[in-house]
Order: C-alpha cells, then sequence, then structure tokens
C-alpha cells in the first residue's frame, strides 16, 4: 500500500514537474529535453533548430504503443500530441492541452516503473527522489 501511494505522488510530482506555460516554453521545453533524455535515453527524441545546434523545438517520448511529443511554435506557443502506434505503424495523433499531456506521460511513465525496476530508478531519478 505505501508502494502503490509512493508511486502515485510520484507521478503527481511527475505532472507537475513535466506541465508547461507558454510564457516559459523556451526554458522547460529544453529542461523537460534534459530531463527525459538523461532518464530515457533510449526512449526519447529531441529536435532543435539551427542544425541540431539551437533551441530545443520537439520533444518525444516513444513507447511502444503510444509516442507522445510536445512542440514549440514558431511565436513560443506550445502544442502536444498523442500519437497510437501498432506494430511501428501510426494509427491515429490526437493533439491535447499541455496540462492532459503531462498527466498522460506520467501515468505512462508511471505503468512502466510498476514493471521495470530501470524505469522505475529512472523515474525516480526523475522527481528528485
Amino acid at each position: 500500500m505505501a508502494d502503490d501511494l509512493d508511486l502515485a505522488l510520484k507521478v503527481d510530482v511527475l505532472a507537475a514537474s513535466l506541465s508547461l506555460d507558454r510564457r516559459e516554453s523556451g526554458d522547460l521545453l529544453t529542461l523537460l529535453a534534459q530531463k527525459l533524455k538523461s532518464g530515457f535515453p533510449r526512449n526519447t527524441q529531441v529536435e532543435r533548430r539551427l542544425f541540431g545546434l539551437g533551441a530545443v523545438y520537439t520533444v518525444t517520448l516513444c513507447f511502444d504503443d503510444y509516442h507522445y511529443q510536445v512542440s514549440r511554435g514558431q511565436y513560443g506557443d506550445l502544442s502536444a500530441k498523442v500519437t497510437k502506434v501498432v506494430r511501428g505503424v501510426k494509427i491515429k495523433t490526437t493533439e491535447m492541452p499541455t496540462g492532459e499531456w503531462s498527466q498522460q506521460v506520467a501515468e505512462a511513465l508511471a505503468r512502466l516503473a510498476v514493471q521495470n525496476a530501470e524505469v522505475r530508478d529512472a523515474l525516480t531519478r526523475l522527481v528528485g527522489g
């Protein structure tokens, strides 16, 4: 029971830390890219402007069934989407508010953490535990 409560708390903390505000989208998107890339290097794709040396404009977290992507537009606005993937084929892409996107990412990471000790350790590092 304590482990379930601890995991639920980590999901809430992670969702709050993933929440993106348009005014700070550049800094937060860069921080998000660094955190996810360090915790989940095989699952995280980061795209930058200026031949890969400029500002982060897209972060994608890829799992078997879903790809979670957040992108910064030309004027700093953020767009978030989730893509359903079946056998490597993108079936459906759904755009959503960044708050809902961050909650879905946190829940996906929590589900994986239950099944995989490596993911659990990375999640613990990500939320500062």
